[in-house]
């Protein structure tokens, strides 16, 4: 039985994109569009018997009709060849408000072969999925609705820590009491949209993962009789069992990455998504193998020049961007100049990064003094604004500038919409 098992999409994230001309699009959707092309093709070709996406489509529980298009375009090829989908949401799927439709349920309305899971689900022996290799049983579950759990009247007035607590205690008896009610001889599947301890951040997460946060064990994800935990929520692809799976002593509990890069920080990253076939002739928790499939992810290329020591800073600009490859890559170049050094001329740094696909920015990395006098912020000031003079002021969250700015500006939109 072969799945193919994809998350953490992300369609909307359009920094660091521009305005194609031929299509009106922004190049970072139509980044994204061409990986997604790539994993359906893929799961066509190999004749899969499920398409198991493992939570955030989009960028916002609030996507445009241009990116909803997008996604059913390049899902619609996959259900045209008649495998069935199974979807859970996300963290960045759901509404803020509870009792809203999030941004995926739409599929699971318009298409019977979609199924989209928002709440803790098993399709068990009883009422398997159905797949044309015979039935496989599914543990879904998505990311943990808070707001859902706050307007219950016993749990009204709970701290954050304990309301984090409830829910980790709930998902990891809701998985194994499933697990044991699950017939050894059906392949079982977790698919989960959640953080498991220890797990290796790509960089962007860091912006978007949510004080007390649950997180979980590998045990509680992987109760005895799973044959494989589809994970979705951390953008690195990683096995956080592969000792055990090795040994032959636990299923693989995998984060199968996205499928695109969203900042500087996943610069190294790989991105793709993971062929999983399951003997259902083996015995049950090691009768699994996996791959791991590379997407034409956009490169990000990030330079850092220090030039406070060269009689030439632009030559010295310019001799790190000869250094790398930068062709059609999305490119940010920071330097760091002295006062008494000669300005580098950014129209030759700019002629220099023509082969790249999209310039992100060309940054001169300032001084403490210079930080200190970029402190106004006057009352017409857009929150956009505020947070970038903010971080300018404070070396150490440079790097990670375009994810502060980008959480700002989200948890804003979150709260416009729960006012309205």
């Amino acid at each position: 039985m072969k799945i193919l098992h994809c998350a953490d999409l992300h369609l909307g994230y359009e920094t660091h994109g521009r305005l194609d001309p031929a299509t009106g699009l922004n190049t970072r959707l139509l980044d994204f569009r061409r990986s997604f092309d790539v994993l359906a093709a893929r799961a066509i070709a190999e004749d899969v018997d499920l398409f198991l996406f493992a939570g955030d489509a989009y960028r916002t529980a609030d996507p445009t009709p241009t990116q909803q298009r997008q996604f059913a375009e390049a899902l619609r090829p996959v259900l045209e060849a008649g495998i069935p989908v199974a979807m859970i949401v996300g963290n960045h799927d759901h509404p803020v408000s509870f009792g809203k439709a999030s941004s995926v349920d739409i599929f699971g309305v318009l298409d019977g072969a979609v199924e989209v899971f928002s709440q803790p689900t098993f399709r068990g022996k009883d009422n398997p999925i159905r797949t044309k290799s015979g039935p496989l049983q599914l543990i879904a579950l998505p990311w943990p609705i808070r707001s859902k759990i706050l307007a219950t009247d016993q749990y009204r007035g709970k701290t954050p820590h304990e309301i984090r607590e409830l829910i980790e205690s709930y998902y990891a008896t809701f998985a194994r009491q499933c697990a044991e009610a699950a017939d050894p001889a059906v392949p079982l599947v977790v698919c989960a949209h959640l953080t498991v301890q220890g797990s290796e951040l790509s960089g962007s997460e860091r912006a978007s993962l949510i004080a007390h946060e649950p997180t979980f064990t590998v045990p509680q994800l992987a109760p005895p009789g799973v044959d494989y935990v589809a994970l979705g929520h951390i953008h690195r692809f990683q096995d956080r069992n592969a000792e055990a799976f090795a040994a032959g002593e636990g299923p693989p509990v995998v984060y199968s990455s996205s499928i695109e890069r969203i900042s500087f920080k996943e610069h190294d990253a790989e991105k793709g998504f993971v062929l999983v076939d399951i003997d259902p002739a083996g015995v049950p928790g090691r009768r699994t193998s996996f791959e791991f499939v590379a997407t034409p992810a956009r490169r990000f290329v990030p330079i850092q020049v220090d030039a406070t020591e060269a009689g030439d800073p632009t030559a010295a600009v310019l001799a790190a961007i000869a250094a790398h490859d930068i062709a059609d890559a999305v490119v940010r170049v920071r330097y760091r100049v002295g006062e008494e050094q000669p300005a580098v001329d950014e129209a030759a740094v700019r002629e220099a990064l023509a082969p790249a696909d999209t310039i992100a920015a060309i940054e001169r990395d300032l001084d403490a003094v210079e930080r200190r006098q970029r402190t106004v912020v006057r009352s017409d000031t857009t929150l956009k604004d505020a947070m970038e003079r903010y971080v300018d002021q404070h070396e150490t969250l440079a790097r990670i500038k375009d994810d502060l700015v980008a959480a700002a500006l989200e948890i804003e939109r979150e709260m416009d919409a729960a006012t309205r």
